[in-house]
């Protein structure tokens, strides 16, 4: 018997569960596949505009105006273009406001097709055992049937097992799947957090300097001034007695 004779026996002993299983373990791997690829592209430009910030100065409105067009098109650039256009606002609290409205439209594009990874966890493992349970019943069927003998037995008992061993692998591979895309969603948020917080940061370190240069520093009162003062006062004290 031939390799595809073999799967279509396989097949048509799980009544279809097999290739349902392998289309499943496709989608996982199209997934992590297409998730790691988008997570190597845009975490690096992550460090690199922290960087970036870190050494510019944020005082000039056309620096910081070239850091976000530079990053425009990559996962952290709306955020970024958010936060250049937040240091108009009045205090800090509105710009935090301001940049997570932006943070949560960018969160879809993070957990983009995570939710079928997790669908291929739970199901992969419940569908290999809805074909162990029907290749057991049928391999009972033919040890009830005449002339049915016992290799024919645990013959399909050992192919329906092979269901559930199907369904296993596809939840492993949803899982470790699923715990790197999770890490690095995680790391894209934390930079998404810092970005914001180095703009708020810097809100406050300016509006600090600026209260400092604006309070005059108080003048002591002059010798020849408190001279006259007490003079007067003497002179008050002698006309009340």
């Amino acid at each position: 018997m031939s390799n595809l004779e073999q799967l279509l026996d396989l097949s048509r002993q799980s009544m279809g569960i097999i290739p349902v299983l392998a289309l499943l373990l496709l989608v996982v791997l199209a997934v992590a596949v297409e998730r790691c690829l988008f997570f190597a592209k845009c975490l690096p430009s992550g460090k690199k505009i922290d960087l970036a910030l870190t050494q510019a100065d944020h005082r000039s409105e056309a620096q910081l105006q070239d850091i976000a067009q530079t990053y425009r098109a990559t996962v952290f650039g709306p955020t970024l273009q958010a936060a250049v256009q937040s240091r108009g606002l009045a205090s800090g609290e509105a710009m935090d406001h301001y940049i997570d409205e932006s943070i949560v439209r960018t969160m879809p594009e993070l957990d983009k097709y995570l939710w079928l990874l997790g669908a291929a966890i739970t199901l992969g493992p419940l569908i290999g055992l809805l074909g162990t349970i029907i290749g057991i019943t049928e391999s009972f069927n033919v040890l009830g049937t005449a002339g049915g003998g016992a290799g024919e037995v645990t013959n399909g008992i050992g192919h329906s097992l092979l269901a559930t061993g199907c369904g296993l692998l596809v939840a492993i591979a949803g899982v470790a799947a699923n715990s790197y895309c999770a890490k690095r969603v995680r790391l894209a948020l934390l930079e998404l957090d810092l970005i914001k917080l180095i703009f708020i940061k810097q809100h406050y370190l300016h509006e600090q300097a600026g209260e400092h240069r604006h309070v005059a520093p108080a003048q002591p009162e002059t010798a020849p001034r408190a001279g006259i003062k007490r003079v007067t006062d003497m002179a008050y004290a002698g006309a009340a007695s």
